[in-house]
């Protein structure tokens, strides 16, 4: 018997080293100033581990995460705009490490030395056309390289499963594996990623609280002011500040969310563009307002696009939103600096709509510049980073909002954005790495103001802690009040209304039962700590 033994032990080494192996990633998420999420997946589950320094022989501090398949890990204490370098791994193995795997942080709020993104749509593709735009990039970005990038929908084609973002999305040949080990991303959805969420079931499009899948169970998004931004408390949309620029990322495939109705995300909206001060805003979503491309948003079945052209557009531009950037239509689209069109083509009308009607080329002196009154937007549709339309299937005829389109048969891209100071410049490139389009808009940005309460990571000082969560009858509150001042704790709804409030005398580390939580409804909420002009946000879950 004893002979068997060492062949035993033999073969189960082999098969647990085997069963370790490293299935996704890393991949970075939810980057703020002070921390980024670094996300993998692994065969069967582990005790993981991130560990992070100034340079790949000097990995000195050490994250941990719970036993998984798919980790999840937030690295802390950072500093603005630093770069780190990290790896991954288990026990004493380490799964993923190099020159390449690094984390750089945002940007400080109000920064004015420029933003820079790369921004991609319709990419979910698994084709030579789409390797060579993403390979283009790659070779751009060695001399200009970008701090982000911005995922413009339909992301996984056909239907948004797991599978498909495996090989499309995280993949080695097809998806973006090299790229992501040292870029995060801020993703939106499209409605191929949202067929396998929603499906035929009504209930679901009814009430968009409902969706998961694999977008949402993919990602870890900045969904309570953690990186800037109104706190949403979902993860259908949310926002987030980079250096001087506000972004937003909204859901256009939440139609009774769109319509002419009241919604959270409507509601959402207006009270994150109210409580922005930062100069520029960017609002990104998948299915645009505009388009005559692979799709036309004046068809009757286009009500998605009816719906935001109608009711989200006259929010953004009220908001003297400059740039908004939409995928779906699988072609480039960029538009003249126009305000107010929200009907039809025939209803566009060029001597009231566009506030600058030049080609916008910084190279020949055609800066785009708003009006008097701080009006215009630029409008671009980026749907042909890995999807296109053959060159018989494209209008003859654009549509009236835009100067410029490229598309065709193999035809692919993507959208490269800079805004230092007051000048946002666009440069759109073919999968050749050929420049295409190029524009800029220019204006006054004046003094930026920086609250108090972004001089303080609020997290780390105040150690927010919400259990159980989800839970039924009892959620408690734990927090560290380092000051003598009351604090004030509140549930809000996910459209931001205050349903319960309370305070604390508390002092040091503490713990506050919520009040009026078994009485509520089941369902999604954003839990608020405020102390003296500071404020923190948890999203809670209150079930049955």
């Amino acid at each position: 018997m004893r002979k068997f033994i060492p062949i035993l032990l033999v073969i189960l080494c082999v098969t647990y080293t085997h069963a370790q192996e490293l299935v996704r990633g890393p991949y970075q998420q939810k980057g703020t100033t002070h921390s980024m999420n670094i996300m993998w997946r692994t065969s069967e589950p582990v005790d993981g581990w991130v560990k992070v320094g100034d340079t790949p022989g000097n990995l000195d501090r050490i994250f941990t995460g719970d036993t998984t398949k798919n980790h999840d890990i937030e690295v802390t204490g950072l500093q603005p705009y630093t770069k780190y370098y990290y790896a991954i791994g288990y026990g004493d193995i380490t799964l993923a490490s190099g020159i390449d795997h690094y984390i750089t942080t945002n940007k400080s709020y109000g920064d004015t030395s420029g933003v820079s993104f790369w921004a991609i749509g319709d990419f979910g593709k698994a084709n030579v056309p789409k390797q060579m735009a993403r390979d283009a990039f790659s070779r751009y970005s060695k001399t200009h390289p970008v701090d982000f990038m911005v995922m413009l929908g339909d992301n996984a084609y056909q239907n948004g499963e797991d599978s498909e973002y495996q090989e499309k999305v995280f993949g080695k040949e097809f998806g973006y594996d090299s790229i992501f080990r040292y870029l995060h991303y801020y993703p939106t959805p499209g409605n191929h990623d949202y067929n396998i969420i929603r499906g035929d079931n009504l209930l679901n499009w009814l009430n968009p609280t409902l969706d998961t899948g694999p977008y949402f169970d993919s990602h870890d998004l900045p969904t309570n002011g953690e990186a800037g931004g109104y706190p949403s408390g979902t993860e259908l949309y949310y926002s987030y500040d980079v250096g001087h620029v506000h972004f937003i990322s909204l859901n256009s495939e939440l139609y009774v969310w769109t319509d002419n109705h009241a919604s959270p995300m409507k509601t959402w909206l207006q009270k994150d563009l109210a409580h922005n001060k930062l100069p520029w805003v960017v609002v990104y979503f998948h299915q645009p307002p505009y388009t005559m491309g692979s799709h036309s948003s004046d068809d009757g079945y286009e009500f998605m696009m009816k719906n935001i052209r109608q009711n989200i557009i006259p929010i953004l531009e009220n908001a003297q939103v400059d740039l908004v950037l939409c995928g779906h239509s699988h072609v480039y689209e960029r538009s003249y600096l126009i305000h107010g069109h929200y009907g039809k083509i025939f209803t566009f009308d060029p001597h009231t709509n566009i506030i600058d009607g030049s080609s916008g080329n910084p190279d020949i002196g055609e800066t785009y510049h708003k009006d008097s009154l701080n009006r215009g937007t630029l409008y671009i549709v980026e749907g042909n980073s890995g999807n296109y339309t053959s060159d018989d299937k494209i209008p003859a005829i654009m549509h009236p909002v835009f100067y410029f389109r490229d598309g065709g048969t193999d035809v692919t891209g993507s959208l490269i954005v800079d805004i230092k100071g007051g000048t946002l410049t666009g440069t759109y490139i073919n999968r050749f790495g050929d420049v295409l389009d190029k524009f800029a808009l220019q204006k006054e940005i004046g003094e930026i103001e920086i609250p108090t309460k972004i001089k303080e990571n609020f997290s780390d000082v105040y150690q927010m802690k919400a259990f159980p969560n989800p839970s039924s009858d009892v959620l408690s509150l734990e927090f560290k009040n380092p000051t003598t001042e009351k604090a004030r704790i509140t549930i809000s709804d996910v459209s931001g209304r205050e349903i319960l409030t309370q305070e604390s005398t508390l002092t040091g580390i503490s713990t506050a039962q919520i009040n009026g939580w078994k009485q509520l409804p089941a369902g999604s909420y954003i839990l608020s700590l405020y102390i003296g002009d500071k404020m923190g946000s948890l999203e809670v879950s209150k079930l049955k």
